[in-house]
């Protein structure tokens, strides 16, 4: 009886997985090529049959290594190269991705308001004269950096020793000494960039997980996002996050040491935001829901998606939409139909840590008076509004670069 000597040799041979590399992988083959097939070809030269098939199977190999090798090193933060990958680790190690940094600087208003005798024989302001600076008020600096103010600015607002918490000095005095007019101020944060409201007509049809792309660079801040139908849609870590924190105003006698306190309240519109460093574009992204379902199908039923089959003995063809599964009020409420108005915040970097006393201009004042003054009063307050920053305002920077070894750019 014969022996077969070829398995014999494949069960002493001893495979070697080490290759790496196109010399290595050609190396393997032709010993593989040698052992095997000695019957068939002898000629392993370069420019020979063989030397071609050798060379192709090298070649698959050394490339199928390649890749693998890469595939693994982008699954590690420390040593991924493509930009997508290196923005999906940041993202999942929770690291917010932002443009230029805005500056943010405490800034004194001042107005000058007219004085009265109080019932006890004390000069002070005229109480009904004192106005509200609201939030979105903008500043100009001498080099042309726009400061949007964040907070409103209340003058009337007292402490529990009925004192008014701004600072009150005489300005002017009558003939007889007694004050005419008082100069009052009071600090406010305001922060570098430039306030832009941008509109998106959504259509009827339903689209989970929609996603808007903001139109200007290096967004900051989006401060609001509403619909005309009067909801808002509060920005959240996570679609999967259904709660958000509210500031609530404390009514309380200690209302002077904690004026606000916070509130759970349900977001079930809501969206999240994504930067972009390598185009600097903002996009924001909504749920899943869809808003024509009854709040209570949280889930889904997948027997809704499909045809009534009970009782037959025989149907048509019918199909599923996976799609449908996601209008889930769980991943929050995707819009239609409708205009969604965005208002964001936009601009940034080192030139907008300007020094001090440098904001010196006004260019929007939104000033309100709850309290009826004369049209006089009214516009002589108004035409008085001053702003000044005794701080030279800082944070401001520029933004992150995504290429190693370039920490900004």
């Amino acid at each position: 009886m014969g022996i077969d000597i070829k398995k014999k040799i494949k069960k002493e041979k001893v495979r070697n997985f080490l290759a790496k590399d196109f010399n290595g992988f050609r190396a393997e083959i032709l010993q593989y090529a040698r052992t095997y097939f000695p019957d068939k070809i002898q000629d392993f030269t370069e420019a020979s049959l063989g030397g071609l098939f050798l060379d192709m199977a090298a070649m698959v190999g050394d490339t199928m290594s390649f890749y693998l090798d890469h595939q693994f090193n982008e699954l590690n933060p420390l040593t991924a190269v493509e930009n997508d990958n290196i923005l999906r680790h940041l993202r999942t190690a929770g690291v917010k991705i932002t443009g230029s940094a805005p500056a943010s600087v405490l800034v004194r208003f001042y107005i000058e308001v007219p004085a009265e005798k109080s019932s006890k024989g004390v000069y002070q302001p005229i109480h009904n004269t004192l106005p509200v600076i609201l939030t979105g008020t903008t500043m100009e600096s001498a080099d042309g950096i726009v400061f949007n103010l964040v907070e409103d600015i209340d003058f009337s607002e007292k402490d529990d020793q009925s004192i008014y918490k701004a600072r009150v000095t005489v300005s002017e005095t009558n003939a007889d000494g007694t004050p005419a007019t008082y100069i009052m101020s009071r600090e406010a944060l305001c922060v570098s960039g430039k306030e832009t409201t941008e509109t998106f007509t959504i259509g009827n049809s339903h689209v989970p997980f929609r996603k808007l792309v903001l139109k200007d660079v290096n967004i900051t801040d989006i401060i609001s996002v509403t619909d005309t139908q009067g909801n808002k849609y509060y920005q959240v870590e996570t679609l999967s996050q259904d709660t958000v924190f509210k500031g609530i105003l404390n009514i309380d006698d200690d209302g002077n040491l904690v004026p606000m306190n916070l509130e759970v309240a349900p977001c079930p519109r809501r969206y999240v935001s994504n930067f972009d460093p390598r185009t600097k574009l903002t996009t924001i992204q909504f749920g899943s829901g869809n808003a024509d379902t009854m709040d209570d199908d949280i889930i889904p039923d997948p027997s809704k998606l499909s045809l009534d089959l009970y009782g037959k003995t025989t149907f048509s063809r019918f199909s599923i939409d996976p799609q449908s599964l996601l209008e889930t009020h769980s991943l929050g409420v995707a819009p239609r139909n409708t205009k969604i108005i965005v208002t964001y915040r936009a601009g940034g970097g080192l030139s907008h840590n300007v020094a001090a006393d440098s904001i010196r201009f006004i260019k929007v004042l939104n000033m309100e008076f709850r309290r009826n003054p004369s049209v006089s009063q009214a516009d002589f307050v108004r035409s008085s509004t001053d702003v000044k920053n005794q701080q030279p305002a800082r944070g401001g920077d520029r933004a992150r670069a995504l290429e190693r070894g370039l920490p900004h750019r």
